[in-house]
């Protein structure tokens, strides 16, 4: 049996990542003493080593920690020369930020982008990153506020490579990207606009957090035909479920397809029983591109 110190220094894992594994998603069980000391077997250990790879590899632990050993296995991508480079270029990422270089992580993050096409780069290159650089928060091995950092500069490249890549026509379909009242996350759909920005629609950034009324009005006033929403947190607030409510019972009419993504979005979806006909769920970036080429050229 491993104490929680031999696990945390086999894994690399943080005990506050282990306590949180634990709680949150229950992604192990250890065994406890008469005094609530945690101990882990062998198979716990294989079990921790696999989850702690694939969250460095840009997996979700939410959505890989109740995967079976054999599972966990099969995701395992093997250590190539291009992932090896990645994970170098992760972790010059780390370096950076720690040094409060955040001259240094832009510069990085640019180049990187102008070296692979948009739906690689976010897939394989700024996923994991931004999922390392959260799991080093959540270990307190970065702070709050190199976390903010991080994510404003993300946010101001990838803003800037929207708009780079878009130019309005009126003869070209419109998408809308927001996320509804109390959902602050709103990377996913950043990325989903850049990947629309690319295969040339009119794209409509409206950011995190939009009330229904709000976004509503815009979908109207702009004639897009498409709203993509994301909803990350699982379950979604009660609050951004009222506005998802209201939204699609008022759009069915018009004749807006409304594309969800995010964990709170799938519940959602599974929740429904039948899904409304104008909602559909796509799970992750390669989804939206292939659905955005579809809808581009149909």
């Amino acid at each position: 049996m491993y104490t929680i110190k031999a696990v945390t220094a086999l894994t690399g894992l943080g005990a506050e990542t282990l306590r949180a594994w634990e709680r949150r998603y229950q992604a192990i069980v250890p065994r406890r003493d008469d005094n609530g000391r945690r101990s882990y077997s062998q198979l716990d250990l294989e079990r921790l080593t696999l989850l702690a790879n694939l969250t460095r590899q840009g997996h979700a632990i939410s959505k890989v920690s109740g995967f079976q050993l054999e599972q966990l296995q099969k995701l395992i991508v093997p250590v190539d020369e291009n992932t090896q480079a990645r994970q170098e270029f992760i972790e010059q990422i780390v370096e950076a930020l720690s040094a409060y270089r955040i001259d240094r992580c832009e510069q990085l993050l640019k180049r990187a982008l102008m070296a692979n096409e948009p739906l690689t780069y976010l897939r394989d290159i700024l996923s994991p990153a931004l999922n390392y650089v959260g799991q080093l928060w959540h270990e307190d091995k970065l702070s709050i506020a190199q976390e903010h950092l991080f994510s404003a500069c993300v946010k101001r490249i990838l803003l800037g490579m929207v708009n780079s890549l878009h130019s309005y026509s009126d003869h070209r379909p419109g998408i809308l990207f927001a996320t509804p009242s109390g959902e602050p996350h709103e990377f996913g759909i950043l990325m989903c606009c850049l990947l629309a920005a690319e295969q040339q629609f009119n794209c409509f950034y409206l950011g995190a957090n939009v009330p229904a009324a709000d976004l509503l009005d815009a979908v109207g006033k702009l004639k897009a035909e498409v709203m993509v929403l994301g909803l990350v947190k699982s379950p979604a607030d009660q609050e951004a479920l009222a506005d998802l409510k209201t939204i699609v019972a008022t759009v069915n009419e018009a004749k807006v397809s409304i594309w969800l993504g995010g964990d709170g979005a799938k519940l959602w979806m599974a929740e429904q029983g039948e899904p409304p006909e104008n909602c559909e769920y796509i799970g992750d970036l390669d989804g939206f591109y292939a659905k955005a080429r579809l809808r581009r050229y149909e």
